[in-house]
């Protein structure tokens, strides 16, 4: 998947509660690891810890 149709399939699904700015640093890390899932992988985990540390962070995940 090119990085355009990521940010397509995740504009899509998210809708209206898509903020480009929030997203960049996790599909920049990921394009960055193209070809190395274990890479991407760690990349994405490590989003996801600073993610949950914050306070005040609030995940809003639509319904399908």
């Amino acid at each position: 998947m090119s990085l355009p149709e990521a940010e397509m399939a995740l504009q899509m699904h998210l809708g209206d509660q898509f903020i480009d700015s929030d997203w960049r640093p996790a599909l920049a890390a990921v394009m960055k690891a193209e070809g190395d899932t274990e890479k991407a992988l760690d990349v994405v985990n490590g989003l996801y810890k600073s993610a949950t540390c914050r306070s005040g962070l609030k995940l809003h995940i639509p319904a399908l």
